[in-house]
């Protein structure tokens, strides 16, 4: 049902849709206090409705006969203009008027033999009159007014036997019809509450942008109790009033708009009551939350969610409350009655009851809504979940509220939890491919030379000079062998944890100029100029010699591997704040193509011939040995200009907060 509200010209459409089905739901129920007014719906329904509808008509109509009757005594000849008024073929109506001697002043038939007064007629009645004439005379006697049989003439008074008829027809039929729009109505109502959606689905306790849902909800409802209590006395004012007995259609076109009125305000209440639900702020923004949080926040404790209440509890309370207010309801109503002076059930006017019930329903009604279809909704989303569609439903998630909007953002937590394990399996399972093949190649490379030059070595086909270019060969091979072997080791120990910091406090300046001297012969070797700035004053951090000095032997042999011969690297350490921040930066003598990402994976290398010896761990062991000793690893790549910064913390200083924390 929520895909058939969309967007805002759907919304306004089904606002007009719910506002037209309450004035007919209004509209219908006047129509029912009508013709339970008159009997439609008691035993004697068959005369009564009628009969009373011609005397009311018959009363105005006795009234309209004075005026002749005092013309008729004046002698001033009305009778030819009081017979034109009720001839046969425009009126339904006989008069007879005489006066206390029996004399006949007025008689509205054309003819003695044109209605017979002893005979039958669809309505009689007599009334006396007493007028008096211009002299000052007073004249008494009796105006008898009978209603032809059948009604032939196309007059006031055939119209209302027609639709007294047709009420007789429609006036089960229209309780249905009441019943069949006010589940209409629920229905709409329920789909425009169900269609009211967060703009950030995503934040909790937000706080909605419409003013009226910015009020605090406890003074909402006294607002909105107390303009429904205004309307409902502006009801029963122009019921208790004239307005109803003298124009019955005047007082139903005041009743439709204050109806209307009252539709309009209880459909604003719903929106809001319905986003404030969806925002999770219904018991948060009232002005005794915020009260009693004060109280709190001046004692010194934290509003820790002390007015949360379970699903199960709020559901109870809620139907204990529906049931309570359902029967006191009943009891106020039923305690009218009987002090209604024990008069007939029949002249109790249930109308207010009607209307009590009505709002009840449609509460109760637009509730279970909701929680149907929140309910079904969370169905589809597990069905879904459960068939490994993981493709995630923000139009779902609009519609859904409280308790229902917390489950549905668990469904979406494990998808994104499967999605990562996936992504991760995935990942794990192209890297422990691409592991394999780079050991593979890495440890066939070498092996195969040992193996090739052992073998022309063992021939004993060789001369002196090329056995010891064959053993040097070997022992190279080997050598690149067991540092790729040892670097497995690393690779392994730092995966399962097993390395631990043995921290201690070094000069880092010292240590890196140390570190430089044993490295100055690979530059020169080739042919790289290295620009070193160090600090003047110690720089004392807490460190691993030893991994540190495994990661400045990683940085600088990579620098030695792939720097462009004849270019100038350089180093530098300084503080920044309370860390010691030391960075290498140098020209690759190939473009880089890889992402600094994606050079810190293991066995990655830019170098895609694979040629310059190295395994594509140094960078990714580096890494790892820094993040255990409380550092921060960067590394940049821009071209062929590569960039490696690190930072330790200086010896006294507090350790940089972990993501855990």
């Amino acid at each position: 049902m929520k895909h058939l509200i969309r967007n805002l010209s759907d919304k306004i459409t089904a606002v007009l849709i719910y506002l037209l089905l309450a004035e007919l739901v209004v509209a219908l129920l006047l129509a029912i206090d009508c013709m339970a007014d008159y009997h439609f719906y008691a035993p004697d329904c068959d005369t009564y409705a009628l009969h009373e509808t011609f005397r009311v008509k018959t009363n105005a109509e006795v009234e309209s006969v004075e005026p002749f009757i005092i013309s008729q005594l004046s002698d001033k000849g009305s009778s030819d203009s009081f017979r034109q008024k009720y001839r046969k073929d425009s009126s339904n109506v006989v008069i007879l008027v005489r006066d206390d001697q029996g004399r006949v002043l007025l008689d509205s038939r054309q003819t003695d033999d044109e209605f017979d007064e002893s005979g039958p007629a669809a309505y009689r009645t007599v009334r006396p009159f007493s007028v008096c004439d211009e002299t000052g005379k007073v004249c008494h006697g009796t105006i008898r007014l009978y209603l032809r049989e059948g009604l032939p003439a196309k007059d006031s008074y055939r119209l209302a036997g027609m639709l007294i008829r047709m009420a007789n027809v429609i006036k089960y039929p229209i309780l249905v019809m009441l019943v069949l729009f006010i589940l209409a109505s629920i229905l709409v109502l329920g789909m425009i509450m169900s269609s009211i959606s967060r703009k950030d689905s995503k934040s909790t306790n937000a706080v909605p942008e419409r003013f009226i849902d910015k009020i605090p909800f406890d003074l909402l409802v006294v607002i909105m109790i107390l303009i429904l209590a205004f309307v409902t006395l502006l009801i029963v004012l122009t019921s208790v009033a004239d307005i109803k007995q003298s124009n019955l259609v005047l007082w139903n076109a005041v009743i439709l708009i204050l109806a209307s009125i009252i539709s309009s305000v209880m459909l604003l209440f719903v929106i809001t009551l319905a986003t404030r639900i969806k925002y999770g702020h219904v018991y948060r923004n009232t002005l005794i939350f915020r009260l009693i949080a004060s109280i709190r926040k001046k004692r010194g404790k934290e509003n820790n969610g002390d007015f949360k209440v379970k699903f199960i509890n709020k559901a109870l309370i809620t139907i204990i409350s529906l049931v309570s207010f359902e029967v006191l309801l009943t009891l106020v109503f039923l305690f009218f009655y009987k002090t209604n002076e024990m008069k007939p059930l029949s002249e109790f006017k249930f109308t207010y009851y009607a209307i009590a019930q009505i709002i009840l329903v449609s509460i109760i009604g637009a509730m279970f809504y909701m929680m149907i279809a929140n309910l079904h909704q969370l169905r589809v989303n597990s069905k879904k979940l459960a068939a490994g569609n993981l493709q995630s439903s923000d139009d779902a998630a609009a519609m859904l509220f409280g308790d229902f909007k917390e489950i549905s953002d668990d469904f979406e937590n494990i998808k994104e939890d499967i999605l990562a394990a996936m992504e991760e399996k995935n990942r794990s399972a192209e890297m422990r491919n691409e592991l394999i093949a780079n050991i593979s190649h890495d440890i066939k490379t070498p092996l195969t030379s040992i193996i090739n030059y052992a073998d022309l070595v063992s021939s004993g086909g060789c001369n002196e000079e090329e056995l010891k270019n064959y053993l040097g060969v070997i022992s190279h091979q080997s050598q690149k062998l067991n540092d790729l072997l040892q670097s497995l080791i690393e690779v392994s120990k730092l995966s399962s944890g097993m390395i631990q910091a043995n921290f201690e406090t070094l000069d880092i300046g010292l240590y890196l100029s140390q570190f430089l001297d044993e490295f100055s012969y690979a530059f020169a070797e080739k042919e790289l100029e290295a620009e070193i700035r160090l600090p003047e004053e110690a720089l004392q951090i807490r460190c691993d010699s030893s991994m540190l000095w495994r990661i400045f032997q990683n940085l600088l042999s990579n620098i030695v591997k792939y720097a462009m011969p004849h270019s100038r690297v350089y180093i530098e350490a300084e503080q920044h704040e309370d860390r010691a921040v030391i960075s290498f930066k140098n020209t690759s003598a190939q473009r880089i193509t890889l992402t600094s990402d994606e050079l810190l994976e293991r066995f990655k290398r830019n170098d895609k011939s694979r040629s310059t010896g190295g395994n594509g761990l140094g960078l990714s062991i580096a890494r790892q040995f820094t993040e255990i000793q409380e550092g921060t690893f960067d590394l940049q790549v821009d071209g062929d200009l590569f960039k490696t910064t690190l930072s330790f913390p200086l010896s006294g200083a507090a350790p940089l907060p972990t993501s855990e924390e």
